[in-house]
């Protein structure tokens, strides 16, 4: 693999600001964003795990969806379109991001979640600003079922919808937490679960309101803690376990092969 900035990956999952404004949600009308053509790439270029960013940089609707979410207004939408935006633009933008590069890892592009602005919502953005300001102060820990980051342990791709926005990260959980690669395995009496309930511990058991600081160390310290936020996904046999571990994030390109 080439060689990664493990510390701009600390940065980004351990660092990251753990205070974010509420969003609001005033829906003032106006074009809605249309998300079929990210799904009809996803359809085609990725089986939700791997990707083949060969077709993703061959796609001119691609890049005029990318467009859209550069010129687009979400703040002005109702919730659920905002939140199917936010992450729908992360997971793009981050495709878009690898797909430029010849890389092993994302973390071989020199801040790829820290320093590399991307136009979106009017305004440019890193990734890091997408999923900390705008996808986590919706303050529903589902998104971390959601954001993709373009590497081997993320939860699987797909495009969401305002529409069904909430089943749909549902979904998205439990199709994680049913594989034993990435997302939730047992391991003798104790149950192994993605990191990210490490990293975000306390948004999946917050103390106040998400994202809670205190939650995040009383997680890292007291890892049950993260139990009852996972446990309505875990497949049947895995629930019983009390025991809580992790299962170290790969971050291998999720590239097809």
């Amino acid at each position: 693999m080439a060689q990664v900035d493990l510390i701009a990956a600390l940065r980004s999952r351990v660092m990251a600001p753990r205070r974010v404004a509420a969003p609001r949600f005033p829906d003032h009308g106006g074009d809605r964003v249309d998300h079929r053509p990210l799904k009809v790439l996803l359809q085609a270029a990725s089986d939700g795990w791997t990707v083949d960013y060969a077709q993703v940089r061959a796609s001119s609707e691609f890049r005029e969806y990318l467009a859209t979410l550069a010129s687009a207004d979400p703040d002005s939408r109702a919730r659920d379109e905002q939140l199917a935006f936010w992450i729908n633009a992360y997971n793009a933008n981050a495709m878009a991001v690898v797909a430029e590069h010849d890389v092993a890892s994302i973390l071989a592009i020199r801040g790829a979640f820290t320093d590399l602005r991307v136009d979106v919502g009017r305004s440019r953005m890193t990734l890091d600003e997408i999923e900390h300001a705008k996808a986590r102060r919706f303050g529903d820990p589902g998104v971390h079922f959601a954001l993709n980051c373009a590497s081997v342990g993320c939860p699987p791709l797909r495009a969401y919808s305002a529409e069904a926005i909430e089943q749909e990260m549902d979904e998205n959980a439990r199709r994680y937490l049913e594989d034993e690669l990435r997302g939730a395995r047992a391991d003798g009496d104790r149950l192994r679960l993605a990191m990210v309930f490490r990293w975000f511990a306390g948004d999946f058991a917050p103390i106040g309101r998400m994202p809670s600081l205190l939650g995040s160390v009383l997680g890292t310290l007291r890892p049950g803690r993260v139990l009852p936020a996972a446990r309505p996904y875990l497949p049947a046999s895995l629930r019983r376990l009390s025991k809580v571990g992790f299962i170290e994030w790969d971050w291998t390109l999720n590239a097809r092969r």
